[in-house]
Parts: structure tokens; sequence; C-alpha cells
């Protein structure tokens, strides 16, 4: 492990080495980093600019202390780094951890140890309740940026936010006439392209795009993949003061389910099966309303309907049609109720509905209503900015059988309910943002709720399971100088008590067998480390992030770490440019962990403490550079890592592409 992380962290160090260059850098380089800010803030995070904070105009943006929890991955990011997918253009991101295997749900990301449940996905800034399958197939041209809210103490962005965080994803947009192109080929047969196209005047702007992505996966693996999206948005102001947005997407292709290898489960080495065809349509509507200079409304209205149809050659008894769809509606109201003050009241609802179950809860119909509300009020002193807001969040259950999975990767489920309430779920916050200087700031955030237990919930010897409560602390402190760089550093604390934990052990209620629940305090806490140099003597730009981090649960009056969680992520990149050559060099380092999800002996196997570098290198050429070719390198060493019991990595692939602008 030592050595890995060893010649990793020399990576860094080289890194850190030229971030302390930087303070040489030539002033004139400060204007280009600062046209080129890390942040480039949208529909839910918040502006670094203080002036630029504008609640009126985007009154969905996160309290300001949460700057110190949230990253930005733009669309310049994607490009350098060839991010062909939304998984792509996380893997690289501060503090996230994707788990990549080759069951229904091909990836899975998470941060701060956040798994079970996962982070929330948004589209366009609009709460999605069942949206895992699609991230790793909606392609990169389609992404104006992906905005990554860490911390569980948000309530702005939706129902769940105040529990996982959420990860958003803004779609493409130009300010003038553009055209962009995308053909690449390489390992496995793999071919990937994309074409987008946009413009806008005074009144009007649209985007429209098409994408296609194929591999036919390593030998005998059963994971080839062929995918056709289309996607656009198109938006209006026919008056002063009113904003219409509509944005959609569509997905269709198919998907072998990869076949696992040792040590994992026997049962998985032999079943050939496919997603054919895998459909997935959706969108959502903005419409925002400036009444005048002191107070606005928003309102918005999303669609989502997946539909697949899964396909076991060796067993067509287990075929299934797993069809779901959810509706979305929100209205938010900004009011200015001084020039210093800004009062915001909203109100969401959700409504989901599974018809014959997915996944790993075919057969079991879900029907799920959630109504939140929201309230905040935010505070503009000198320098100081103070706020404090409480969302309540309550959900109807038609119909509804928990399935989830525990830690370890055991498939868990309860009993069946109709038509009940859960409990109300509340969360307070209070944050603050602190201007020490022009080039730094202080934050700090706290968040304070109930966790409804989850419905028909069974406890071990039959008791009741206790309501969890959670306290979520954020902080830390940015610096950022013209023509320098800046740094980042933030710590985090989830104290859990009386966590609602799956238990392994069963129970038999009324003949049927289920798992159990128990409660147990559960801690999180580490660090996040981010810095990014400004432009270094004209050619060169470098990053570097680090997370670490420590979960554990109290068992019998101690506490105990959780070995399935990987308790240290690092990553570094370096960029050069020399006319038209540029040279893009990133990696990660992903600490030792170990888990038993899939395992046939089911026993903890031993994961992570592997270190992964990629390079893409290309060549601009002709009118304003506006044609590149480029080839990427992945997994430069060679390593078969695993990331999920019986699913290695597949290895060093090459790739060649062509990129144009017009």
């Amino acid at each position: 492990m030592l050595g890995r992380l060893g010649r990793f962290l020399g990576v860094c160090l080289a890194v850190t080495v030229g971030l302390g260059e930087i303070g040489q850098a030539e002033e004139v380089t400060g204007k280009a980093g600062q046209g080129e800010r890390l942040l480039r803030l949208g529909e839910i995070l918040v502006e670094v600019p203080k002036l630029d904070r504008d609640l009126l105009s985007t009154p969905t943006l996160e309290s300001a202390s949460l700057e110190i929890a949230t990253s930005v991955v733009d669309a310049s990011t994607l490009r350098f780094r060839d991010a062909g997918n939304l998984v792509d253009a996380l893997e690289f991101a501060p503090g996230v951890f994707v788990e990549e295997r080759g069951r229904k749900e091909k990836q899975l990301v998470s941060y701060r140890g956040q798994i079970y449940p996962y982070p929330d996905f948004a589209f366009n800034g609009v709460w999605q309740r069942s949206f895992w399958e699609v991230p790793s197939f909606v392609p990169a041209g389609a992404i104006e940026r992906v905005e990554i809210l860490r911390s569980g103490g948000a309530i702005m962005v939706g129902p769940n936010s105040g529990l996982v965080g959420a990860i958003n994803v803004v779609p493409r947009r130009f300010d003038e006439p553009t055209t962009l192109l995308d053909a690449q080929m390489g390992t496995d047969e793999s071919v990937r392209s994309w074409v987008v196209h946009g413009d806008r005047d005074e009144e009007t702007y649209y985007t429209v795009g098409a994408g296609w992505n194929s591999t036919a996966g390593p030998d005998d693996e059963n994971a080839a993949e062929h995918f056709a999206s289309f996607f656009g948005t198109a938006g209006l102001m026919p008056t002063e003061g009113l904003h219409l947005e509509l944005t959609g997407f569509a997905l269709e292709g198919e998907r072998e389910l990869r076949l696992i290898q040792d040590p994992g489960m026997n049962g998985f080495k032999s079943r050939y099966e496919e997603f054919s065809p895998y459909r997935s349509i959706g969108g959502n509507f903005r419409a925002l309303l400036e009444h005048s200079d002191r107070a606005s409304t928003e309102l918005d209205f999303g669609y989502m309907r997946r539909s697949v149809s899964y396909e076991r050659d060796n067993n067509p008894s287990r075929n299934a049609r797993e069809l779901d769809w959810e509706y979305n509606a929100g209205v938010l109201h900004a009011v200015n109720l001084s020039d210093a003050n800004t009062l915001r009241l909203g109100l969401q609802y959700n409504h989901w509905v599974c018809p014959e179950g997915k996944r790993f809860f075919v057969g079991r119909t879900m029907n799920v209503q959630t109504f939140s509300g929201v309230i905040m009020d935010e505070h503009r002193f000198d320098r100081l900015t103070l706020d404090a807001g409480l969302r309540l969040t309550r959900t109807w259950y038609r119909d509804y059988t928990d399935a989830n999975f525990s830690l370890t990767g055991a498939n868990m489920k309860a009993g069946l309910i109709e038509d009940e309430w859960g409990d109300p779920a509340v969360t307070a916050t209070f944050g603050a943002k602190y201007d020490v200087a022009p080039s730094l700031a202080l934050y700090s955030h706290a968040a304070a709720g109930t966790v409804d237990a989850p419905p028909a919930a069974v406890s071990e010897d039959g008791s009741d399971i206790e309501r969890e409560s959670r306290a979520i602390l954020d902080g830390g402190l940015r610096y950022e100088v013209d023509g320098r760089g800046v740094l980042q550093v933030g710590g985090f604390m989830t104290h859990r008590t009386s966590a609602v934990l799956l238990s392994e052990t069963q129970t038999t209620v009324a003949g049927d067998t289920y798992n159990t629940y128990a409660n147990a305090d559960v801690r999180q806490y580490g660090i996040e480390i981010e810095a990014h140099s400004a432009l270094i003597r004209e050619h060169y730009t470098a990053y570097t992030t680090a997370t670490f981090m420590n979960s554990q649960r109290r068992i019998g009056g101690g506490w105990s770490s959780h070995a399935e969680i990987p308790d240290q992520i690092v990553t570094a990149g370096l960029r050069a440019e020399f006319g038209g050559l540029d040279i893009n060099l990133f990696g990660r380092y992903v600490g030792a962990y170990a888990n038993k999800r899939f395992a046939q002996d089911g026993n903890y196997h031993d994961l992570g403490d592997f270190a992964d570098l990629n390079v893409n290198a290309g060549y601009s050429f002709g009118k304003d550079k506006s044609t590149r070719v480029y080839c990427t390198v992945e997994n430069l060493l060679d390593d078969e890592y695993s990331t999920v019991v019986g699913f290695p990595d597949y290895g060093l692939q090459i790739f060649v592409g062509l990129q144009h602008e017009m």
C-alpha cells in the first residue's frame, strides 16, 4: 500500500512544487486565470464573487457557506480529460469514489463514504428520485458543467439532499453560434462520437445535439454496449423579467451485463444477461418571473421515464420489463426584505411510479409521493453573510416495499406497505461566510435534523425502530490570489445518533422472511483539500485534491472503522500547452478498503490501494486552432485493480480522436 501511495504522492509533490512557482508568475497571467475561475456556478451552487450572488435571478442557490463543500467540473475540463459520459466527468473530481461493476447498476458514484443511500442526482436543478441507470450513458457533449455538492447539510436542491448531498447536471448552452464535433475510436472496438450546436440572441437561445457510443468490450466478458442519445435546450425571454427554458433528453440502446471473474460468485460467471432495448426520455421546464427589483418566483416541472427490457439467455423465465417514471413540480419565491436581506420560500412535489419493480426489486410495485417545503433567510453584512433555513419533508407510500443493500452488500428487504404516511423529516441549517480579505474567506455551516425509519422496517427483537437524528458540520477556508491560484481547505463531520442500519439478521413475520434493522451511532469526519493554479509561465496549469476521512460505528461501547469505505482519495493533474500542442496528465490514488459483495466465499476481500494514471495529448491546427487531433491512454500502469469484487479494471486502453469547433 505504502509503495503505491508513495509513488502517487510523488506525482502530487511534483504538482505542489509547480504550485510553489505560481507566486513568480507574471502579473499578466492573473488576467487569464481570472477568466478561468475554478467555480463556474449555475443553478444550485453558490457564486464566488459576492456581487454575483443574486438570489432573485437564481433563487435556487445553496447557502454561501457551503461553497467550501462544492466543486464544479466544466466543459473545458471534460474535453481535456477526454470524458465520454457523466460518470467519466466525476471520476477525478475531489473525493469522488466510483464503483465499477457489471451488474444492473453499471457504476455508482459516492463521496464522503455516503453509500446506501448514494448521493442524489438533479437534472438542470430538478431533483430526481431514481436516476442511477442513466449517468453511465449521458454523453459529455450534452454537459455544460457538473455541480458536486458534497455536504449533506444542503436543503435547497431537493427533498433528500439534506441527507446525502447532490450532483447537478447542467446542460450545454452557448453565447454565440457554435458547433462542436468529437469522434473517437480505440481499444475493444470502441467508437464514440457526438455533435452539438447552439446559438443565442437577446431574447432566445438554443442547443441541440446527438451522440453515439459503442464498444464490443473485452473478449469473452459479455460487455458490449451500443447507445444513441439526443439532447436539447431552448430558452426564451419574451419580456423583461420573464425567462422560460425547456430542456429535453433521450437515450436508447442496449447493454450486456458483464460476466463476473474470480473470486466473484459462481452464479454470475455463466449468467448471460442484457438490457435490450434500454430507453430513457425526459425533460424539464423552468420559468423565472422577476416581479420587480425586490421579488421573483421560479416554477419548475419535470418528467423522466425509463424503460428497460431485461433478458437472460439461459433462463428466459427471469426476463422482465423494468419500467418507471417520475413527475416533479416546484415553486420557489424570493423577496428582498431589505437591501441586505433575502427570504426564500418553496414547495416541491415528486411522484415516482415503478409498477412492476426493477433492478434488485423486480416484482415489487412502487408508488411513492413526496411533499416538501423549504424556507431560508439570508442576511448580508459588510463582509459577513449569515443564513438560516428549514426543510420539512413527508412521504406518502401508496405501494412500497423497502429494498436496499447493507454496507457489506447484502440484499435487504422489508414488508409491503400500502396507503401509509411516513413520519415528517426535518432539517434545520445555519451558515456563515466571512470575507476576511478579497483573497481570503472563512466558512462555517451546521445542519441538524431527523431521518425517518424505513417504512415497515423490522427490528431484530421486534421492538420499534428509533428515528435517526443527524448533525452535520462543514467548515474551512478559501484562499485565492489573481495570477497565482486558489487553495481550498475544508473539514466535515457527520454524527448520526441512533442511525437506522440494515442488519444481516433475518426474521420471519406472517410466513415471510425479512432482513432486520438496528439502531447504532455512526460518525464520519475528514478533511478535503483542493488546489488549482493559475497559468504558470504561460504554459502550465496544475491541480491537486485530497480527501482523508474515517467512518465509524459504535459497537459494544467502542468505535470501529468501516472496512468497506476507502479513507483516502488523492487526485492530481498537470496541463502543458506549447503552441498547438497540449499534454494533460492526470491521475488518482484510492486507499485500501475491503468488501464481500459478490464474493463467492462470503469473506472480505482487499480492494483499492491503487494508482490510476491517464494521459491525453493533442495537437490543434487550422483557423483559430479549431481542429484538434488527440490520443488518450487510460490506466498507464496497466493495473487491473478492482473497486468491486469480481470486476477488475480493463487495464491499459488507447483511444485516438478528432475534435472540431466551428
